[in-house]
C-alpha cells in the first residue's frame, strides 16, 4: 500500500488576509486582526471601489446604521462579521470559500484588499425582446 500526501484545505497565512466564506462572512486572519485589535476597532464602514474591485475598512467611533460590528474570536485567532448583503451588492460568488491578501491602509482606511475578478458571480446572459415578442440572446 502506497502513502499519499494529504493537501490541507485551509492554509495558515502569516501575512494579513481576508476570507470570504460560504456563510456570507468576511473573516480576517490573525495577522489582519492584530491591526484591528491595535486600533480597538468595534465598528467599521465598508467602502467599495467598483472600478478597481477594492474594499476598504474605515474605523468609526460613533454609531452609524451603515456600520458592521466586528466580532473577535474567543481565542484571539481572528475577527470578522456578516457581509452577505455586501457580497450580493458587489456580485461576489461566495458559494465557495476564498482568500485574498490584505494591505494595511493609510489615513482613515485601516485595511484594504482587492477582490480578484474570478471571485465574482458569472453574469447571466441577458435576453432581448425582439419585435413581435420573440426573445433573442445578447453577446
Amino acid at each position: 500500500m502506497a502513502y499519499e500526501i494529504f493537501t490541507r484545505k485551509v492554509r495558515r497565512m502569516g501575512t494579513p488576509s481576508v476570507t470570504f466564506n460560504k456563510m456570507g462572512r468576511l473573516q480576517f486572519n490573525k495577522a489582519a486582526t492584530a491591526k484591528l485589535e491595535k486600533e480597538a476597532v468595534e465598528y467599521v464602514l465598508l467602502l467599495w471601489d467598483a472600478e478597481s474591485n477594492k474594499v476598504g475598512l474605515r474605523l468609526i467611533t460613533k454609531r452609524d446604521p451603515r456600520a458592521y460590528k466586528v466580532a473577535y474570536g474567543a481565542k484571539g485567532n481572528g475577527a470578522g462579521f456578516s457581509a452577505k448583503t455586501f457580497f450580493d451588492h458587489i456580485g461576489l460568488d461566495y458559494t465557495e470559500t476564498r482568500t485574498a491578501p490584505v494591505e494595511i491602509g493609510e489615513g482613515d482606511i485601516l485595511l484594504e484588499f482587492q477582490v480578484p475578478e474570478d471571485y465574482f458571480a458569472k453574469r447571466k446572459q441577458q435576453h432581448l425582446v425582439l419585435e413581435g415578442g420573440k426573445k433573442g440572446k445578447t453577446g
